[in-house]
């Protein structure tokens, strides 16, 4: 095994608190120093343990009980104790709004007991608790220390401002690559000739365009993975009478063709007009094929939305969301008869105009921070963030997202999630169209460990499936 391993960034990551990454390229970085209680395997349907073992629900999943790991070590050689893990609990409950809404407040979040276990208490009955535990918020925490859990420690960044990281010994880390580097390239071809050259292990897993993804496609070093990142289209402030009409929202919906749209992006996107289900590896529901928009419809669409001149489709100015959205556009178009353009938006103006509803349609990409249907529906329930950001309450929705919440038992839920997002899809002021797959070129070693859901190396099996943790079967 390499003593090092250089993984390609598009960009340095932003913010310095890993517990809370800011953006993809340091929810990356995270994977690797913060050793989450459970975490993401590839190919695994459900979280696995990270740094804790036995967790089994109590009171219906009203409670939830678990232990740190006796074999966790921090980089300064203590070992991981119940205490940090109900500390690292608390300040997730007191800190982050949107996970705070499922633990108890304060000091009621997580308790030790008198066993050394640790039990992490909730507002309601939560089934999905493993998923939320891969979260870097909710890991392990000494309140004042530096010290961290994670296969690796940060050391002096690259030339470039890139992180650099080096393996954390005290982590049972043998056989891991002794360093992990992260170069910064400002594009894609730069980062593919690093790669050729062998100054780097894998090009970034974001930068693919359409005819990069066409030429590489035979590449025997192409890794590609279908990731938690969801592609919508938005209803803005700037068309408000069909934001507030599901009906006519509906009508758009049909018009749009996403197998289509997936056709034309060579594997960089996949038809996901229900995003929930995807996520949660759920099969297609079957039935009749949808019908596109009526005679009336059509009249009653194009009333909402001819008053200017033209109807603007905005995103972020990055591959290939441009590919798609002139798709959007002719597919709108033609159904329509209306002049639809593609407006491309500098990144920075692009966060806005979603966080302000802004726009008149926006295509939108939108991240599900673990892996459970719940990532994507939870924000859309009263007092979410997507609920307060568009005004969108449902009281049945709740009610349905509540039912799948509160069953444990995977299985049962299945079909309870099915229903809540089935509510969401006839009622929420956007379109759920593609999901996204992360592409990139790396070396066997790096292909070898794959790519989890969130579109994370997990960089603790870097070292071949020989050296994989085997944890204690939970209780």
């Amino acid at each position: 095994m390499p003593s090092s391993v250089a993984l390609a960034l598009d960009a340095v990551p932003l913010g310095e608190d890993l517990r809370r990454p800011v953006d993809y390229n340091a929810r990356l970085v995270a994977e690797a120093v913060v050793g989450t209680l459970y975490r993401e395997a590839p190919g695994e349907p459900d979280p696995v343990p990270g740094t804790a073992v036995g967790l089994r629900p109590l009171d219906g999943g009203l409670r939830w009980r678990l232990a740190p790991d006796p074999r966790a070590r921090w980089s300064d050689g203590v070992p991981l104790l119940p205490g940090h893990v109900v500390s690292g609990v608390r300040d997730a409950a007191a800190k982050d709004r949107q996970l705070g809404r499922f633990l108890r407040p304060g000091a009621e979040a997580a308790v030790e007991t008198a066993d050394g276990s640790v039990e992490v208490r909730l507002t309601v009955p939560t089934g999905f608790l493993p998923a939320l535990l891969t979260l870097p918020q909710l890991a392990p925490l000494r309140p004042g220390c530096d010290a961290v859990l994670g296969p690796y420690m940060p050391a002096e960044a690259e030339p470039c401002g890139g992180p650099r990281l080096v393996r954390q010994e005290h982590a049972g880390t043998e056989g891991l690559p002794d360093e992990l580097r992260f170069p910064v390239f400002e594009d894609l071809a730069s980062a593919v000739s690093a790669f050729r050259a062998g100054a780097v292990d894998a090009t970034p897993t974001t930068g693919f365009g359409v005819p990069d993804a066409l030429l590489l496609a035979d590449d025997p070093d192409l890794m590609a993975r279908s990731v938690s990142i969801f592609a919508s289209l938005e209803f803005g402030k700037r068309c408000r009478r069909l934001r507030g009409a599901p009906g006519l929202r509906a009508a758009v919906a049909r018009a749009l063709d996403p197998v289509a749209l997936a056709a034309h992006a060579n594997g960089l996107l996949e038809p996901a007009p229900a995003p929930a289900a995807a996520l949660a590896g759920l099969p297609p529901v079957d039935g009749p094929v949808p019908w596109p928009p009526d005679a009336r419809e059509v009249r009653m669409v194009r009333a909402e939305l001819s008053g200017e001149p033209s109807v603007e489709v905005a995103y972020a100015d990055f591959v290939p969301n441009g590919t798609v959205v002139h798709g959007i556009c002719a597919q709108l178009r033609r159904v329509f008869g209306l002049d639809f353009r593609p407006r491309a938006l500098p990144y920075q103006e692009y966060v806005r105009a979603a966080l302000r509803g802004d726009h008149s349609l926006l295509y939108t990409l939108t991240t599900a921070d673990y892996p459970h249907p719940a990532a994507l529906l939870a924000p859309w329930t009263g007092g979410g963030t997507y609920s307060r950001v568009t005004g969108f309450t449902d009281r049945a929705f709740d009610d349905l997202f509540r039912q799948a919440q509160e069953t444990t038992d995977a299985a049962e839920a299945a079909p309870l999630w099915r229903r809540a997002e089935d509510r969401w899809r006839q009622l929420a002021p956007r379109v759920p169209l593609l999901r996204v797959r992360a592409h990139c070129l790396a070396v066997p070693h790096v292909r070898e460990a794959g790519l989890t859901s969130s579109g994370n190396f997990p960089f603790h099996l870097l070292s071949g499936p020989a050296a994989r943790p085997s944890h204690p079967t939970p209780n």
